[in-house]
């Protein structure tokens, strides 16, 4: 056993707490979609990371993530200030419906307030 810890002699063997149970709950962060992706564009996640507490060299203290969910290619943009997601964004749209000849389909963020006004 543990130091330090009482030792609990008179309880069951098959005894479980509810916290235990709670912490061995599953539990999935976005529905399951029945569709696949099949081409790129058709589903981008993107988050915003920030601040960080040691700026870059060039004095960012935020990034931006979009991975598209077919091809799984990430692309980071740093940013000296939050507001600057939505510039980053157009860049990103832009250059990702020149390489693949489609327009982007949804997003999918964590919903921090990234993409609000």
């Amino acid at each position: 056993m543990v130091d330090g810890i009482p030792c609990i002699l008179d309880a069951p063997s098959d005894h479980v707490c509810a916290g235990c149970c709670m912490g061995k709950i599953g539990e999935d962060n976005f529905p399951r979609n029945s569709e696949k992706v099949v081409n790129s564009a058709d589903l981008i996640h993107s988050d915003v990371l920030g601040p960080i507490q040691t700026k870059t060299p060039g004095s960012c203290a935020y990034a931006v993530t979009f991975i598209d969910d077919f091809s799984r290619h990430v692309t980071v943009y740093l940013m000296k200030k939050k507001a600057e997601v939505l510039e980053k964004f157009k860049m990103f749209k832009a250059d990702m419906e020149t390489i693949t000849g489609r327009k982007l389909k949804p997003i999918r963020s964590d919903n921090g307030g990234e993409y609000t006004v």
